[in-house]
């Protein structure tokens, strides 16, 4: 009975310490997708590990040296729990510089400023050295010897030169320590190197797959650019997408599946509506907060047919083989959709009428804030693109056509008191004239304006505007026309604004004079 209670108690410990000792296993998952952001990309690797029951210490090499313990996510298949990531494992090797470039030039410039420290302080102790043995003892001087006067020519000759290493040795450490203070930060910057132990316990010895991500900060690793493609007649607009993807997350890519993503990586927050206060005291309130510039008119009615799905998400359709900090340009395939071109006039501002195209179907796509144009294999220039728009087209300039010719003139511009009034009356009439030269028939927005009150005493009336429609809030006319080929056409809008006598306003221009239209 005793010998057994010996035998027990002497294998307690043992299974005690096999309890307390984690199985430590090292795995070296595989590159398995990279999904690529405007901002940053983000990694996953994958393996299949061999995990004892119990705790286990997995060691897990291959990832990003750029990659910092708090930005990695572990996922372990059923069976597995993680329990934590360890960054403090005495058998992991020390924290590796992230830049070593930077970390060699920091390493270079220190031991220099190190031999350079040393230099300056020989020959401070050598001119202190000089200085101190040029006087002779006292009842010596009548003995000067061959000796004494080679110590003078010394002093003459060394004590300049002393001098002047000593200026050199300044300025060069001067400009070192400058270096060593800009490449200081980079330098410092350090990673956990490409290991991280993760703590996991197993409800039972197995294989189980492990699923890593991390996200890599960095500045536009995905860099799209649009390109707008109509044909000649503008009714057929190709958006085709291109860019260059940089690979900077320090791992080489061998056939690596990539998502290109369409967006940066920022956080989320959640809108809050706080009260709207009003006081005497002015305080710092919210006030009226995000007011947009423009107003929406009209309706979007909808489109019968599909809209264009180019979404956010891209997926390479080959793996990209792409060694780390090398480049490579991407074309997506294009997107083609109906569109309805349309000419735009505004002689106020300009002789040259606009060929522009309204696209249907474009909700669906993702789009930069400028695009390259081209129309009928010309290119045009770039464009601005404004996504949020509130109607169900988005139009696209495609430049100036010289077949339609615009031009204004004014008829009128009577300026004169208002009989048994104390205002005064300003008249004025303009004609807008067209000319079709193209083959075929067009279509023709048509767009000119009228003045708008902002004081109760100023009165603006239209008394004709051809049939335009006017947008009363901001005096905007705009004609919707149809030309058959070789017409001309003629509109015209007269205003008139009656004002105080005792106040003044500028109306009219009178260096500009009455002349004949182009089509009289």
């Amino acid at each position: 009975m005793f010998t057994r209670l010996v035998i027990l108690l002497l294998a307690a410990p043992a299974s005690l310490l096999a309890q307390s000792v984690p199985n430590r296993v090292a795995v070296k998952p595989p590159l398995t997708r990279a999904t690529v952001y405007l901002n940053g990309t983000a990694l996953e690797h994958r393996a299949t590990v061999a995990l004892a029951a119990g705790l286990n210490r997995v060691v897990v090499s291959g990832l990003s040296p750029r990659l910092g313990t708090e930005d990695l996510e572990a996922q372990w298949g059923e069976g597995a729990e993680l329990l934590f990531i360890d960054d403090d494992d005495e058998q992991l090797p020390p924290p590796t510089p992230l830049y070593p470039t930077a970390a060699d030039s920091l390493s270079r410039a220190t031991a220099e400023q190190r031999t350079l420290e040393g230099e300056l302080d020989g020959l401070k102790q050598e001119k202190a050295f000089l200085l101190a043995n040029q006087t002779l003892p006292s009842g010596t001087q009548a003995n000067w010897s061959a000796e004494v006067q080679r110590g003078a020519a010394l002093m003459r000759q060394r004590l300049p030169t002393i001098q002047q290493e000593t200026s050199r040795a300044e300025a060069r450490l001067a400009v070192l320590k400058t270096d060593i203070a800009q490449v200081q930060p980079r330098a410092s910057q350090t990673s956990s190197g490409d290991r991280q132990v993760l703590v996991v316990r197993a409800a039972h010895a197995g294989m189980v797959t492990l699923t890593l991500h991390y996200f890599l900060n960095h500045r536009s690793p995905w860099l799209p650019a649009l390109d707008i493609r109509a044909d000649a007649s503008g009714r057929a607009v190709r958006f085709v997408t291109r860019g260059r993807l940089s690979n900077r997350t320090g791992l080489d890519w061998q056939r690596l599946p990539v998502v290109l993503m369409r967006y940066e990586v920022a956080d989320v927050k959640r809108p809050e509506l706080t009260p709207w206060e009003l006081d005497f005291d002015g305080g710092d309130h919210n006030g009226e907060g995000r007011v947009d510039e423009y107003v929406v008119k009209g309706t979007a009615k909808g489109h019968s047919g599909a809209l264009a799905t180019q979404g956010t998400r891209y997926e390479v359709p080959e793996p990209i083989t792409l060694a780390s900090g090398g480049r490579r340009e991407l074309t997506l395939p294009p997107v083609s959709l109906p569109a309805h071109p349309e000419y735009l006039a505004v002689p106020r501002v300009s002789e040259q009428v606009v060929l522009q195209t309204k696209v249907s179907g474009w909700e669906g796509l993702q789009l930069p804030d400028r695009a390259s144009v081209y129309h009928d294999g010309v290119y045009v220039g770039r464009t601005d693109l404004d996504d949020r728009a509130f109607n169900d087209s988005l139009e696209v300039t495609l430049g100036t056509d010289p077949q339609l010719v615009v031009g204004r003139a004014k008829l009128e511009d009577f300026s004169g008191n208002v009989p048994l009034s104390d205002k005064r009356r300003v008249r004025l009439s303009y004609q807008l004239n067209v000319l079709n030269r193209h083959a075929e028939t067009v279509h023709l927005r048509l767009l000119d304006e009228v003045p708008i009150s902002e004081e109760k005493e100023i009165d603006v009336k239209v008394l004709e505007a051809s049939g335009a429609e006017l947008d009363k809030r901001t005096g905007k006319l705009t004609w919707l026309l149809t030309l058959p080929p070789g017409t001309n056409q003629r509109l015209v809008f007269t205003f008139q604004v009656d004002y105080p006598k005792d106040k003044q306003v500028e109306i009219i221009n009178h260096r500009v004079r009455i002349s004949n239209p182009k089509f009289r």
